[in-house]
């Protein structure tokens, strides 16, 4: 019924303890020869970084320095809820994973654990020992804790939460070992006069209980922050943090309610947002090698503007919006572009009114593009063959560096079909061009459609047309 996991490093090579003996001579005594026990209490008073350096010196060394480290994993039994058992029952049932953590804790005390995790349905009898367990974590030098709650009663976001005890973390000692911390269902409200985790690498928040103030705080002092994951921690407010994050590497920000996302950072390497269209600014110096950017409605080219002044410097964007709003014209009066940008993909869900709106010149702001991705989802059960009025083409601009097209979701309409002999007499490099008609975006709803339709016929009509268009013989074309 309940899942509980104990690690330690044990190489293939066993160095055991064995007792020093008095002798007339002076012996040839070596550290790895004091017994386990007295070599894991040696090593738990040393700072993390001798330790660090004690490891590399020899294998000995590393086997005496592994020992001492344990990782422990609790997790309730899958499917073992609060609604799978009577009120008594699920008592029981926590009262034994209580018991089971606490008697792993107690054996593994004085011992030096990396890792500390615990998965459960948070219950008011859980507290104190949640309370126990995160300090005997911090007191074992854990280097990461991880407490993943849920609420008994599912989608209610109006129950309490459990309240990390910063209070447990009251010396520079019993935080300088920590270096990644992972919360879900947990109230995060450090002291006004907190400052931070030095040593903290990563920090997951899912569903946490936080203020904007209180995250600022959190961050005062995470020099060495490479990871930031905020999924579902309900802001209400701007993302906005005025300190630099010199190392952060990647940042997430899905469902947080945020009115604006500004970070100052330097060496950003992927970017995750997903929920309303807000403005973004990622302040940085360096490329942003990839961003993936969901919004639930807006405007396209309101968002591709926004997203222009806000990260310029990304070089692989893919912009999903659920639903959105085409303008028959994307205004170039900014003169901004993607410099750096050279992957572009598309997640479109367009209604039928507007699928002959796309807006062909948004690919003038990414001069260097070499790889393009459209996929069109449409919103009924329509076969869009012929629709649309058709309009002129906007100024021709050649797209030297694009290699490779690739389109799903097509449906036959005009303004499908006019960009792509668009691309194909605008694109002199292009190499590979890829036609698809199921859609990727969504689940596909319309296979029993396609089979009525004929769409051999459409794929033939389709590869006619861009062979009579300036379709180099270079290029291979696959339409399917």
């Amino acid at each position: 019924m309940i899942n509980h996991t104990v690690c330690k490093t044990t190489p293939s090579h066993h160095v055991s303890g064995k007792p020093v003996y008095k002798k007339k001579t002076r012996p040839n005594a070596k550290l790895e020869d004091l017994p386990q026990d007295v070599l894991c209490t040696i090593v738990s008073k040393l700072p993390a970084k001798e330790i660090s350096r004690a490891s590399v010196l020899s294998s000995n060394w590393r086997y005496i320095c592994g020992i001492c480290f344990y990782k422990l994993c609790f997790t309730g039994a899958a499917g073992c809820s609060r609604d799978s058992f009577e009120r008594d029952q699920y008592c029981q049932y926590m009262q034994k994973f209580i018991d089971y953590v606490n008697v792993v804790v107690q054996n593994c005390h004085a011992k030096l654990v990396e890792e500390f995790y615990v998965k459960f349905e948070f219950e008011t009898m859980l507290l104190d020992h949640l309370n126990n367990w995160v300090n005997f974590a911090v007191s074992s030098h854990a280097k990461s804790i991880a407490v993943y709650l849920c609420p008994i009663i599912k989608r209610r976001t109006d129950v309490d939460r459990y309240v990390f005890p910063f209070h447990l973390l009251n010396s520079e000692s019993s935080m300088s070992h920590l270096q990644c911390i992972q919360l879900s269902f947990v109230s995060f409200r450090p002291p006004s006069e907190f400052r931070g985790f030095p040593s903290l690498r990563k920090l997951d928040l899912e569903f946490v209980d936080i203020t904007i103030k209180d995250l600022d705080v959190v961050l005062s002092n995470c020099g060495n922050l490479k990871w930031l994951s905020l999924v579902r921690c309900f802001l209400n407010c701007e993302l906005k943090l005025d300190h630099l994050f010199s190392s952060l590497l990647h940042l997430t920000v899905v469902r947080c309610r945020t009115t604006r996302v500004e970070l100052r950072v330097m060496k950003l390497v992927t970017f995750e947002y997903d929920g309303d269209f807000v403005p973004i600014v990622l302040r940085q110096d360096s490329k942003l090698d990839n961003a993936h950017i969901r919004f639930d409605e807006a405007n396209f080219q309101d968002a591709f503007t926004a997203l222009l002044n806000g990260i310029p410097s990304v070089q692989n964007l893919t912009l999903e919006i659920t639903w959105q709003r085409l303008e028959t014209q994307f205004p170039l009066n900014n003169a901004g572009k993607f410099s750096h940008l050279r992957v572009l993909q598309l997640l479109m869900g367009v209604r039928l009114e507007e699928v002959d709106k796309f807006p062909f010149s948004i690919l003038r702001t990414a001069p260097f593009i070499e790889k393009l991705e459209i996929h069109f989802a449409g919103g009924d059960n329509s076969w869009f063959v012929k629709k649309g009025s058709g309009r002129k083409y906007p100024e021709q601009y050649e797209y030297n560096y694009l290699k490779s097209m690739y389109m799903t979701g097509y449906k036959g309409a005009i303004g499908q079909l006019e960009f792509l002999v668009y691309i194909v007499e605008n694109a002199p490099a292009l190499e590979v061009l890829t036609v698809e008609m199921a859609q990727r975006l969504y689940r596909d709803r319309f296979s029993d459609m396609y089979k009525k339709m004929n769409l051999a016929e459409q794929q033939h009509a389709l590869s006619e047309v861009l062979c009579k268009s300036m379709l180099s013989s270079k290029v291979k074309l696959c339409v399917m």
